[in-house]
């Protein structure tokens, strides 16, 4: 009843269907674990039962954060059918702390030779290759959402982009500028195998069929490597580089998160944080002088 509720209610509010899935699948668990311990009503679930589900009787970390937060959006959800039992087993949640990895960015020196190695004609990168890596850089487009670009998604006459996007369901709309445009065109008129399927990209050998996400990944590596950036071992090499790109320039030309946002096609504005930590032109506005530590002036002193 509970996880039918929640469904039913989510749908309505518009949340993704990802999310509603994760979350309901974590109370799952949940709620068939209490009924394994033998509390088959919320009401008789006590705090040491939902506190034995994120830690083990040594100590040892056993959920995380991602599983509370998605309990916590169940239980608030049905707050107002159970509001006793649902406010109660909230109250047990433990406290817990989300991490986050450190993001790898492409440095001002790798943008640069990799814009220079898209217009290189010299290099081996196909026309293919240029004409996504361009669409990457500089619309910051998820691979997904370049993979599942149509014929039919590019208006010429209005030099749009439109998309329904992969991740979120939600349409797009971005502005095909003229170094992105030439460079499809280039792709469309000397290299794009003829044939009668929409998609924009093919693949060039055996069958012509829409390039997937690993095809993406390949030709995001070809990129780096005529480059010559991104060749140590451990590397993230994905076009998720150029995305995060797309959104720290911006930031640095001061462009409102919300605006930023749109462009990256983010589902809320908090999505943007996660490139604030690459912003560094704001990042040293933010800095304090070592005036203010209380360290002798020696210790800064190269000499």
């Amino acid at each position: 009843m509970l996880l039918d509720y929640y469904i039913k209610k989510e749908t309505e509010r518009g949340l993704k269907k990802s999310s509603i899935t994760v979350n309901s699948s974590s109370a799952a668990c949940f709620l068939f674990a209490m009924q394994e311990a033998g509390y088959c009503r919320l009401a008789e679930i006590p705090e040491c039962a939902v506190t034995a589900i994120f830690v083990s009787d040594e100590g040892r970390r056993l959920k995380g954060h991602t599983y509370r937060r998605s309990l916590s959006a169940l239980f608030t959800t049905c707050a107002c059918i159970e509001p006793d039992a649902c406010r109660k087993i909230l109250s047990f949640l433990p406290m817990t702390f989300g991490t986050r990895k450190n993001i790898q960015y492409l440095t001002t020196q790798e943008v640069k030779q990799v814009r220079q190695a898209l217009s290189d004609m010299s290099n081996t990168l196909s026309k293919c290759d240029r004409a996504i890596g361009k669409l990457a850089l500089y619309t910051g487009l998820r691979s997904s959402d370049i993979a599942l670009l149509d014929l039919s998604s590019l208006d010429w006459d209005n030099d749009l982009i439109r998309i329904n996007q992969q991740k979120t369901g939600e349409p797009l709309e971005l502005p095909l500028t003229a170094i992105v445009g030439n460079a499809i065109y280039d792709y469309l008129t000397e290299e794009r195998p003829s044939s009668l399927n929409p998609a924009l990209f093919l693949t060039l050998i055996g069958s012509q069929r829409r390039m997937d996400a690993k095809n993406m990944w390949n030709v995001s590596a070809r990129i780096m490597k005529a480059a010559k950036v991104r060749q140590a071992e451990g590397d993230r090499k994905g076009f998720h580089l150029f995305r995060h790109h797309a959104a720290t320039a911006l930031l640095g030309n001061k462009i409102s998160q919300a605006v930023i946002s749109r462009t990256l096609g983010h589902a809320s504005p908090n999505s943007t944080e996660t490139y604030l930590a690459a912003d560094f032109v704001h990042l040293k506005e933010c800095a304090l002088s070592i005036c203010l530590f209380p360290v002798s002036e020696e210790v800064f002193n190269n000499g």
